[in-house]
């Protein structure tokens, strides 16, 4: 049955792509606001730097961590259980709109990443730029559907993931001693290399 409920989704996002606008653009949205998360740090990380505003980097590396965390609990799911991609389970049934590496689809890494940035931006209070990046990161990861590379429910634990990282980053990891020192000492790394 949840076969079967995973199947029918997958369907239905991917009859959007009888649409030419969809199909002409969704190769674009399906990978590209993912590279907008690294131009993120890299702008900050020099901007808060410039201005010696050492809590606002440490604020950067908390989101860098949730994203970490998120990520390693990803490829460790990866690593114990491998999921075809519906172009591989249900071979020509629907239509492959973008070429990707053949790896894992279960679960999603750019669901898993974009979340725990959402959720890290709204838990560091960066409001405004949650709300930007929101839009893109749901139109991204519903493109990823209908592109066929992954099922909707690799979308959803992915999120879940995410979620979750950042939840343990900010609401159990952030305060710790550990994580206090790891900050300084990149934070001095950063400022002997002048980045």
């Amino acid at each position: 049955m949840f076969q079967s409920i995973n199947e029918s989704l997958l369907h239905f996002f991917n009859s959007f792509s009888a649409y030419t606008i969809v199909e002409k653009t969704v190769f674009i949205f399906a990978d590209a606001p993912i590279f907008f998360i690294p131009l993120f740090f890299i702008v900050l990380w020099i901007f808060y730097g410039l201005k010696k505003e050492r809590a606002k980097q440490e604020e950067i590396l908390l989101i860098f961590y949730s994203i970490l965390i998120a990520i390693l609990i990803t490829l460790i799911i990866q690593h114990f259980i491998h999921l075809k991609r519906p172009e591989d389970y249900l071979i020509g049934a629907g239509k492959l709109l973008i070429n990707h590496v053949p790896d894992a689809s279960f679960p999603s890494d750019h669901a898993t990443v974009s979340l725990a940035f959402l959720t890290a931006l709204f838990f560091a209070n960066y409001k405004k730029t949650f709300w930007i990046f929101l839009p893109f990161a749901l139109i991204m990861n519903i493109s990823r559907i209908i592109a066929w590379v992954h099922w909707p429910f690799d979308i959803l634990v992915g999120m879940i993931i995410g979620i979750f990282g950042s939840t343990v980053i900010f609401r159990f990891a952030k305060e710790k001693k550990a994580i206090k020192v790891l900050n300084s000492f990149l934070i001095k790394i950063s400022q002997i290399l002048k980045l």
